[in-house]
């Protein structure tokens, strides 16, 4: 009796486990777990091509500092890497500043194919595939997914860009009406950013007084006394009045 009502318990349990694991298989996520250990944390770009919407392969490309260009690249395929090369045809040359390993990622490929069929059944378009994007855009850039939609045809009807960490909607190209109940927010260019930093940078700098050594007792201004006063009036009368 104890076994057969534990039994549809378990069962459950491993069900939802399962469905877990097949909702991420294919992804973009669970193709960084792939990656030799230790390079999570170098990402600087992941790509994908022709995802319907799971593409066949990811390709990750991380920053190595022992490389010339900085780069190297693992392809993921199958649940497995299948390459491991230090040439990118998606890069030619990495730097430390395009890295976004060790940032926020809480929105994956999934969530953002999701998004972009809203964006194309609110425009009465079907989407064939999609390529996959995921960089920052220079040192202190938003880190975005950016989407590309294509047809049958492997022609463009328009692009969507989605924030890694938050899953909203900051552009989308090709696509003139938007759904409903997708969050958006506008994001500043890196022009606009420059510019607030360059007028930051013109604005006078408050003057800084003189700093007084911790435990010094700041010497009081010292007035003449009397005594000195007169002497002083005494000097002028004899001498000053004479030349």
């Amino acid at each position: 009796m104890r076994v057969s009502l534990l039994l549809p318990i378990v069962l459950f349990v491993t069900g939802s486990s399962l469905f877990a694991e097949t909702r991420a298989e294919g992804s973009a996520f669970s193709a960084l777990k792939l990656i030799p250990r230790g390079e999570e944390k170098r990402v600087a770009r992941i790509e994908a091509r022709e995802g319907t919407p799971i593409p066949e392969r990811w390709y990750i490309l991380v920053n190595d500092p022992k490389d010339e260009n900085g780069l190297h690249e693992y392809v993921v395929a199958a649940g497995a890497v299948v390459a491991s090369r230090n040439v990118s045809q998606f890069a030619e040359i990495l730097k430390p500043g395009d890295i976004f390993g060790g940032e926020p990622l809480r929105i994956d490929s999934d969530r953002v194919a999701s998004i972009a069929r809203e964006y194309a059944a609110a425009n009465n378009v079907a989407i064939s595939s999609m390529n996959y994007e995921l960089k920052k855009d220079g040192t202190g850039a938003a880190l975005l997914w950016n989407v590309t939609c294509l047809d049958e045809a492997g022609k463009e009807m328009g692009r969507v860009y989605v924030t890694a960490n938050k899953g909203t909607v900051v552009s989308h190209d090709g696509f003139t009406a938007e759904p409903q109940g997708i969050a958006t927010e506008k994001l500043k260019s890196p022009s606009e950013i420059a510019a607030r930093a360059r007028a930051e940078a013109k604005k006078p700098q408050p003057k800084i007084a003189k700093a007084i050594p911790v435990g010094a007792t700041p010497e009081p201004t010292k007035k003449p006394d009397i005594f000195s006063r007169m002497g002083g009036s005494l000097r002028n009368f004899f001498g000053g009045g004479n030349h």
